[in-house]
């Protein structure tokens, strides 16, 4: 057996030593013009697939949460059972015939409220305006600004959010009704 030495052909004259020139794969490359259309689509692509979702599913708001808002001055019971206190309150009282879990309430869309025991059919929930707090915890102070809309959310039944969203007059503390 003899060993013979391998042919090298013109082209591989160039390569350098232990380097195999019919492995080497052309490496990918996107232009300019292909860059821009890949972040075109980047973005357009999940803002359409939301547009998609919002046009399906509805928004939030559509569908309604059967309760009744109002704003009022209540004597509510002081902490540590030592008698009650008058104090500016959101009365939301639940209307509808199932129980509403999930409770989020928000003054002004700024200051809120998460309960999460349900309110049970036909009860009221007498909330004092000064436990209401932004997501920086800062409490809201009855008086100091007009409480112009009281968004109450919940989970209905078949597991949407159900949204009510009442107006108030800021000089009055009256509902408006925007139907």
């Amino acid at each position: 057996m003899s060993t013979s030495e391998p042919r090298v052909s013109s082209s591989d004259a160039d390569t350098p030593a232990g380097v195999r020139t019919d492995r080497l794969a052309p490496t990918p490359r996107l232009s300019s013009r292909g860059l821009s259309i890949a972040l075109l689509m980047t973005c357009l692509l999940p803002l359409c697939g939301l547009s998609l979702y919002a046009v399906l599913f509805g928004r939030a708001a559509q569908h309604t949460l059967d309760v009744d808002v109002q704003l009022d001055r209540r004597a509510v019971p002081a902490v540590g059972g030592g008698g009650a206190f008058l104090t500016e309150v959101v009365v939301i009282e639940n209307q509808s015939d199932q129980d509403i879990p999930n409770l989020t309430v928000d003054l002004n869309g700024q200051y809120f409220l998460y309960q999460d025991a349900p309110l049970s059919q036909g009860d009221t929930l007498v909330v004092p305006q000064n436990i209401f707090a932004t997501k920086s915890n800062q409490r809201f102070v009855p008086g100091r600004y007009p409480i112009t809309d009281v968004t109450v959310t919940g989970r209905l039944p078949s597991g949407a959010r159900g949204v009510t969203e009442t107006l108030f007059d800021p000089e009055t503390g009256a509902a408006i009704d925007h139907e």
